[in-house]
């Protein structure tokens, strides 16, 4: 599961069945969307997605315009 909706500029992948956090990134702006995947027609490598844009009624959350991906091993 991967989450990327706090203001810590934080992106976070959990295993669904423990919560355990299993991977984290930082950042250029805070996360505040709903991460999405995909899998490229040619090679079949998949991605994970997510736009990081901040909101400026957080309190101490970074304003950005960004979208970062990430592969999946």
């Amino acid at each position: 599961t991967f989450i990327g909706a706090t203001p810590d500029r934080t992106f976070r992948a959990f295993d669904t069945e423990t919560g355990k956090e299993l991977w984290h990134a930082s950042l250029p702006a805070s996360a505040m969307a709903t991460p999405i995947t995909y899998r490229s027609r040619t090679g079949g490598r998949q991605f994970v997605v997510v736009a990081a844009g901040g909101h400026g009624k957080i309190h101490g959350a970074k304003l950005g315009d960004y979208v970062i991906a990430y592969s999946l091993p």
